[in-house]
């Protein structure tokens, strides 16, 4: 589970900012919406990020994905770093070849509270441009005892220093000595059997999941696959999308067409007429809403199964507030130990009661035109009987859009009058 995530450098965000995704101790808010690991900290199931458009919002979704990228790609004489952090460092800044910094603290094990076997937090971070990596670290945090697995710093004349702690498993020395400047020692050594590196490598693998859009090709394939791997989900989407208020969809299936592709096919029913045989439609052929029920759905299913981290992007895309709350419902409701992270503009999942508000974090421009994120719970004294959603609409947690009136001109001519105004014949 993720549990801080900090970054700086990196697209809208100039000056280091963390999102955190630890639960504040307060008997106030709800239990029920955390995972508990010991007396001092739990983790929020599900948090957002809420801001206007333009904000950077985004920009922690993205600094996830490109650090994925950069564990993850595959071994071969391609830069990864050019291809990951090209156009991503600050977006009003002058100088392009200052490192963006990318550090996340992952809890790895819960443990059971004993010395024996106590939690495990990893500590990772990078910083890098697109030439090459100037910063590279791995502590644990087990129990409350913080240790050095590994650090990779880039020394004045263009050569590594390394540093390893007395916990590190793995190969050492001759792993670092045929590292490319492009190339992270994480990888590396998970990839040549690395016990130590290959724990948060492979959180990287298998749990953390940055879900597609959820209208394109790409997406479709993602349920695909899950769909052929687990055939019995195919009748829990037709009852998740009951729950949505979609009743005239009896089956989803895969079909391969004549080329060996994989593509979803719906089965449509006649509601009010049983005798009916209904239709058939592809994926492709489908509202963009439903496409992204489909992709959210089957993200959901398998967090439900296995430990994910679900990372969600625009997240009320398409979507009517109402089923955008009442997802988060079914999310919450999840047994396994799974969190979702998501990203949006939309003012309902300010909803009392949806979500904890140490869950709930703004974005906004400073006067750099940095993005700033700050909690809901830092406004101390924001407990009224408005609610929540109202009161930000009113302003009082900032994050909102600064309007102001639009005139489109064509040939010197005003065409379009502002809202107190009537254009003249």
């Amino acid at each position: 589970m993720l549990l801080n995530m900090t970054i700086a450098n990196f697209k809208s965000v100039k000056s280091p900012q963390t999102i955190s995704f630890q639960a504040v101790r307060d008997s106030r808010l709800s239990e029920s919406k955390v995972v508990a690991v010991n007396d001092k900290l739990s983790v929020i199931k599900t948090s957002a990020i809420i801001g206007p458009n333009g904000a950077g919002k985004s920009s922690f979704v993205r600094a996830l994905e490109v650090l994925k990228r950069i564990v993850m790609a595959p071994d071969g004489p391609e830069n990864p770093l050019q291809s990951a952090l090209t156009g991503t460092t600050f977006a009003y800044g002058i100088d392009k070849a200052t490192p963006a910094t990318i550090a996340i603290d992952v809890l790895l094990d819960k443990g059971d509270g004993t010395e024996e076997h106590p939690s495990v937090i990893a500590k990772y971070t990078l910083r890098a441009n697109k030439e090459r990596i100037f910063e590279e670290s791995l502590y644990y945090v087990l129990g409350s005892s913080k240790k050095l697995m590994f650090e990779r710093l880039l020394s004045d004349d263009g050569t590594y220093s390394y540093r390893f702690g007395k916990l590190y498993r793995g190969e050492k020395k001759r792993q670092a000595a045929k590292l490319p400047e492009n190339r992270t020692f994480l990888a590396g050594s998970a990839r040549k059997g690395g016990q130590t590196s290959a724990e948060l490598y492979n959180w990287f693998s298998d749990r953390l999941n940055i879900l597609p859009m959820g209208v394109s090709s790409k997406a479709e394939s993602y349920v695909c696959d899950l769909l052929k791997a687990h055939p019995g989900w195919g009748e829990q989407f037709v009852n998740y999308l009951w729950a949505m208020d979609i009743t005239d969809i009896s089956r989803i299936e895969v079909k391969t067409n004549d080329k060996g592709e994989d593509h979803l096919r719906y089965t449509h029913i006649y509601v009010n007429d049983k005798k009916a045989e209904g239709y058939a439609n592809m994926f492709q052929g489908e509202s963009l809403s439903l496409r992204r029920l489909t992709a959210i759905g089957f993200a959901f299913f398998e967090a439900f199964v296995t430990q994910k981290t679900l990372v969600i992007d625009d997240f009320g895309q398409l979507l009517h507030p109402d089923v955008l709350c009442h997802i988060v419902e079914i999310f919450e409701n999840c047994d396994k130990e799974s969190q979702m992270l998501v990203v949006d503009c939309n003012p309902s999942l300010l909803r009392d009661g949806l979500l904890r508000r140490d869950a709930i974090w703004f974005a906004q421009k400073d006067s750099e035109s940095s993005t700033e994120y700050f909690s809901l719970s830092d406004f101390k004294g924001a407990r009224s009987r408005i609610p929540t959603s109202q009161r930000y609409m009113q302003g009082a947690f900032g994050s909102l859009p600064i309007l102001s009136e639009f005139y489109f001109v064509h040939d010197g001519t005003p065409v379009q009058a502002s809202a107190n105004e009537e254009v003249s014949e």
